[in-house]
Order: structure tokens, then C-alpha cells, then sequence
């Protein structure tokens, strides 16, 4: 008897080990199975949130291009009745210039009178400068390009502005002369012209003006630098838009007339970050329809 129930204790023991290790077996594959599940829960709840971080860029630069693509149209707008104001203030203007000048001769013998007269004449003449870069703007310039040196816009550039920079400011120029690029040189210089007489304006009795050029024979970048007070970070979106400056007597008008004629080329204008003052950069590409002298 105590055999029997020996063998079937035994019988009964191998039947549970075995319900153990299929019991077994079969927690290890749950567990096996739960982790894959939440591997995978994982991966997708990733997914998810990158889609979900594309989507909220996606709309962000949805807003940023409808509020671009209205501020354009206002800028438009803007520049078109602009435009048409400075064709009917040109004509007379033209007229008070031509008379302004012949009282100017008539008084000749009345230094008062003629220096009250000479007044009239020099406010003209900003008018008429006003109402030239309005029409400049409201007109894409067209390039007329030519095998031009680097080095000698800038020089050009530098000769004009020079003078009425204060004797306080140091200017560092590249030796630029052997650098040549297809670009309009009367357009760029007055690019440039621009961009020296703000960059001494802002800087005012003392400072550094610096002046580089970079290139990489697809792209030419001239780098334009002060050491005066920038320009704010709220500000930095608009300074590019016709009629805003930061100056009390200034028209707004010379930063995007220069962007135009830059843009012309088929580059940019940009302002881009700087530990101090304000770094302005012209890139210009190289031109796809003319070939350099001496290129293959």
C-alpha cells in the first residue's frame, strides 16, 4: 500500500511539476509579450508627440506666413499710393527748384534774404530726394552687370561717407582689390553707401566701422560691422520695411531701397545677431548668365 501510494504521490508530483512549467512557460511569454506591447506603446507614443510637435510647428508657420503675406499687401498698398503721390509732387517740386534758384540769383546782393532763400532751396532739394527713393522703391531696379573689383566698391563707397564720419571712429577696410564679381557697380555702391552712413550715424563721435568680404566662389558676402548701440530685438522685423527708421529726421526708405537693389542681383540684406552693435550683410551669388574672364 505504501508503494502504491509512493508511485501515485510521484505520478502526481510529475503532473504538477509539469502544470508548474507550462504555468511557467506560459507567465514567461505573457511577460515577454506584455514588454513587445509596451516597447511598442512607447514607440508610438513618440511618434505621437513628434507628430503632434510637426503639426504645432506646421501651424505656427501657417500663422507666420498669413501674417507675412498681410503685411506685404499693407506694404504694397503703401508703396502704390506712395508712388503715386511722389509722380504728382515732382512736377511741382521740379518748378519751386527752378524759381527757388533764379530768386536765389536775384538776391545776390541781400546775403539775408539770399541764405532765407538758399533755406527754401536745400529743403527742395530733400524733398526731391524723398520723392527719388519712393519712386526707386516703388521700381525693382534692373542690374546691369559688369566684371566689377570688391575692393574698389568698397574704396568708392568709403570716399563718399569717409569725410562726415567723426574723427573718433577707426575703420578697418579689406584689401579687397584683387577679389572681382559680376555685380552692378553703381547699385551696390549706393547699397553700401547706405549701410557705412548708418553704421557712422549710429555710432556717432567714437567706434570701430569694420568693413570684410567673404567668399567661396559661389557666393560673395560683404560684411558690414559697428560698435554702436544695434538694433533692438523688437525692431529687428521691421527694419527692413519701407518707411521705418529709428531716427528722428530719417525717411525709413534707405534700408529698403537697398534690400531691393540687393535683391535685384538675385541675393539679400540681412541683419544678422552680433555680440556688439549691428552686423549687416550683402550676398550676392555668382551670376548664372555671365562668365568670368579667365573662367573655363
Amino acid at each position: 500500500m505504501t508503494g502504491e501510494l509512493t508511485s501515485q504521490s510521484r505520478n502526481q508530483i510529475a503532473e504538477l511539476h509539469d502544470a508548474f512549467r507550462v504555468f511557467t512557460d506560459a507567465t514567461a511569454s505573457l511577460e515577454r509579450e506584455y514588454q513587445l506591447l509596451r516597447a511598442q506603446a512607447l514607440e508610438l507614443r513618440g511618434q505621437l508627440a513628434e507628430k503632434q510637435r510637426a503639426l504645432m510647428a506646421s501651424l505656427e508657420r501657417e500663422r507666420e506666413l498669413e501674417l507675412q503675406a498681410l503685411r506685404q499687401s499693407r506694404l504694397a498698398a503703401m508703396g502704390e499710393m506712395a508712388a503715386t503721390l511722389a509722380h504728382e509732387v515732382r512736377n511741382p517740386l521740379g518748378g519751386m527748384e527752378l524759381f527757388t534758384r533764379l530768386l536765389i540769383d536775384e538776391l545776390a546782393a541781400q546775403p539775408r534774404a539770399r541764405r532765407l532763400a538758399e533755406q527754401i532751396a536745400r529743403g527742395i532739394q530733400d524733398l526731391n530726394h524723398l520723392v527719388g527713393n519712393i519712386l526707386e522703391y516703388g521700381r525693382m531696379p534692373e542690374p546691369r552687370l559688369a566684371w566689377t573689383s570688391v575692393g574698389g566698391v568698397i574704396e568708392e563707397a568709403f570716399s563718399v561717407v569717409g569725410p562726415s564720419l567723426h574723427a573718433g571712429i577707426r575703420v578697418e577696410l579689406p584689401a579687397a582689390r584683387d577679389l572681382y564679381w559680376w555685380l552692378d557697380r553703381a547699385l551696390v555702391t549706393q547699397v553700401l553707401l547706405n549701410l557705412l552712413r548708418n553704421a557712422g550715424e549710429a555710432m556717432g563721435e567714437q567706434g570701430t566701422l569694420r568693413v570684410a568680404v567673404e567668399d567661396d566662389a559661389r557666393l560673395l558676402r560683404i560684411v558690414v560691422d559697428d560698435t554702436g548701440p544695434g538694433i533692438p530685438p523688437e525692431r529687428t522685423a521691421t527694419i527692413f520695411d519701407p518707411f521705418f527708421t529709428t531716427k528722428e529726421r530719417g525717411t525709413g526708405l534707405g534700408l529698403a531701397v537697398a534690400r531691393a537693389a540687393v535683391l535685384a542681383h538675385g541675393g539679400d540684406l540681412t541683419l544678422e545677431p552680433s555680440a556688439v552693435g549691428a552686423r549687416f550683410v550683402v550676398s550676392l551669388p555668382e551670376s548664372e548668365t555671365a562668365a568670368a574672364p579667365g573662367r573655363a
